[in-house]
């Protein structure tokens, strides 16, 4: 790779910075296949050695037009050089760069490990050499789906082997740092997005998934999807049972609720408009509340977060299941139209997992790819993702918000939840971390992103949370590797128009004394100042909404092997298991019929508890 240019490309996005460069290219190579690697050499080529012999300005001009141009291909690598090299400019404690920064911004660095974490709940098993496994089932995730699932399997008495990607971090390795935390906890160190780059996907990807790393919002699903889904032929009926199990077993409660500075601004605003405003139920037994907190979504390091690390993967181990962590499943073994194990890699050394069931909870993304690669070939495998896009708003005050600090997410508001036939958006703030605060805002110069950042401290912000009526796909390249394709459709777009002058009202009315958008290009105005709201919305039509135009982002991966009533519009039948292969079910947010419209961990953990219990009792 043309390493020159690309510190060159470093260097104009954040001058001074050290070390940018080969950090990008590390990740690069650890976390992109290889036509992907080849895609990022010919990008750093097109650029070039003569780009390095630019001045500054012109640099600067060079990137504003990859910014702005026509092409969306150009306007994808843009994307991804800028949050590359601004993430790693401002979140490695290593670099001398980042560490004035945070001082220039008020940012104290990261908490550190605690000094007395609680004992490791799991012994994973270990895998030194090639390796057969026989058990009754295996699970293939650890996350909301897999971790449930393999307990409600193993406490009834079944074998169970369950099969991890990531690794196995717990709380005396949660220290607050971005680096390495994203780089051990999330899915490609938390650059993945759609194909376009359009949406960032944040997934977690370790033993645990993502409810090691999610901000502990712990909604039920409500009532009228419920209703919606059970038109699709989804057992909506049966799910009320398994929704109080798994409340329960979460310690779900309101009771750990202290605002952060950004709930306490978002619910001053939310006040004044006269708008719905409620305590957001929440999966935490002990929670600080405090400046751990802000960073928790790097991991919870007094084990106060409910994950299924501290409860169902403990419950599954204590009943006597096997964890491989490190082990990535290759194909489900099929023999007789029926799953009969799974083939890993694990280590470096091959898996082989003979049983007599498989479950498959490797996310949204990630279990489309796995039962395609292993035969089946339903139409429905892979479609209807659903994404939750949410963009954000920013305020600036004049007072201190520290938005890296503070509980997780305490209040929301569900003002605008019904736009248009239950389809809307749902208003949240979120702990915002230095290096991924640098790599959404927006980057016109390196001046201009500097300034943004020192006003850092005393910004705040408010995600527009859509629940989105259109779909995307999940496809195999033929590379092997994942593919996600989505556009947001015209009346979905519609509802994030609203939600983005619905927050800006909730930050105008909060007191915010200049607010942006999340676009590429520089979107803002000053209350009472300079501009009003409706420039402000004239001006985000003008920059435009499509990919590489505004930052979209998703946490909430849903629908891609969805449950229905026939293989004609289902990958699975209302047991979970596949129209095409017998003892072949799905237990994760992939099974959704749409979009929950809500934060989805307890509705996976739910949908997993019911698929995995029918299972057990086949079984059994």
């Amino acid at each position: 790779m043309n390493r020159r240019a690309l510190e060159a490309i470093c260097q104009t996005f954040a001058p001074g910075s050290d070390g940018v460069a080969d950090a990008v290219l590390a990740a690069a190579r650890k976390h992109l296949g290889p036509a992907e690697q080849r895609q990022l050499s010919l990008l750093l080529g097109t650029f070039g050695r003569g780009f390095a012999l630019l001045s500054p300005a012109r640099r600067e001009a060079a990137l504003r037009a990859w910014c702005d141009s026509r092409i969306p291909q150009r306007r994808a690598a843009f994307v991804a050089l800028k949050q590359a090299a601004l993430s790693f400019a401002y979140m490695r404690s290593e670099s001398d760069w980042a560490r004035e920064r945070w001082e220039a911004i008020g940012y104290p660095g990261p908490a550190g490990a605690p000094a007395e974490p609680p004992a490791r709940r799991i012994e994973p098993l270990r895998v030194e050499r090639d390796l057969e496994l026989d058990c009754d089932v295996c699970v293939v995730g650890s996350g909301a789906g897999g971790g449930v699932a393999a307990a409600v399997l193993a406490t009834a008495g079944l074998d169970v082997v369950v099969l991890e990607a990531g690794g196995y971090w717990s709380e005396r390795d949660f220290d607050g740092a971005e680096d390495p935390g994203y780089d051990r906890l999330y899915l490609a160190g938390a650059a993945a997005a759609t194909v376009d780059r359009g949406i960032g996907l944040i997934a977690g990807s370790c033993l645990g998934g993502g409810t090691v790393v999610n901000y502990t919002t712990s909604f039920r699903t409500p009532a009228d999807v419920l209703e919606e889904w059970a038109a699709l032929g989804f057992p909506s009926d049966e799910l009320g049972a398994c929704l109080d199990a798994v409340c329960e077993r979460l310690g779900v409660n309101t009771e750990h609720n202290r605002p952060s500075r950004r709930d306490e601004l978002l619910a001053r605003g939310v006040r004044s408009l006269g708008w719905h405003l409620d305590d957001l139920p929440r999966n935490v037994l002990g929670c600080e509340q405090g400046r751990l907190c802000g960073s928790c979504g790097l991991g919870c390091p007094l084990g106060a977060k409910q994950s299924t690390l501290v409860t169902w993967l403990a419950d599954a181990h204590a009943a006597g299941a096997r964890i491989a962590v490190d082990s990535r499943a290759l194909r489900i073994l099929v023999v007789g139209g029926e799953a009969g194990g799974v083939e890993a890699s694990s280590n470096g050394h091959a898996l082989r997992v003979r049983s007599r069931a498989v479950v498959v909870a490797a996310g949204a993304l990630g279990t489309p790819p796995l039962l395609q690669r292993s035969g089946l070939r339903n139409e429905n495998v892979g479609r209807w993702l659903r994404l939750h896009p949410g963009t954000p708003v920013l305020g600036v005050f004049d007072e201190e918000v520290r938005p890296w600090e503070g509980s997780l997410q305490t209040l929301y508001s569900d003002q605008h939840r019904d736009l248009d036939d239950g389809y809307g958006v749902k208003y949240e703030t979120v702990p915002v971390l230095p290096g991924f605060a640098a790599a959404a805002l927006p980057w016109r110069s390196a001046a201009q992103h500097a300034a943004l950042m020192d006003e850092f401290a005393r910004t705040t912000n408010i995600g527009v949370l859509l629940r989105d009526r259109g779909s995307g796909r999940v496809t195999l390249g033929r590379d092997g590797s994942t593919r996600v394709r989505y556009q947001l459709s015209a009346d979905d777009l519609e509802r994030v128009r609203t939600g983005v002058d619905g927050a800006a009202r909730i930050l105008e009315a909060a007191g915010a004394r200049k607010i942006l958008s999340g676009h590429s290009r520089l979107v803002s105005y000053e209350p009472g100042q300079r501009g009003d709201r409706e420039g402000f919305l004239r001006d985000a039509d003008a920059a435009g909404w499509g990919p590489g135009r505004c930052g979209f982002f998703s946490f909430h991966l849903m629908g891609s092997c969805r449950m229905g009533a026939s293989p004609a519009s289902s990958a699975t039948n209302p047991d979970g298991e596949t129209w095409e292969t017998r003892n072949l079910v799905v237990a994760d947010g992939s099974t959704f019929p749409t979009a929950s419209g809500v934060n989805p961990m307890v509705t996976i953990e739910a949908i997993a508890h019911l698929n995995a219990s029918k299972l057990a009792a086949r079984l059994n």
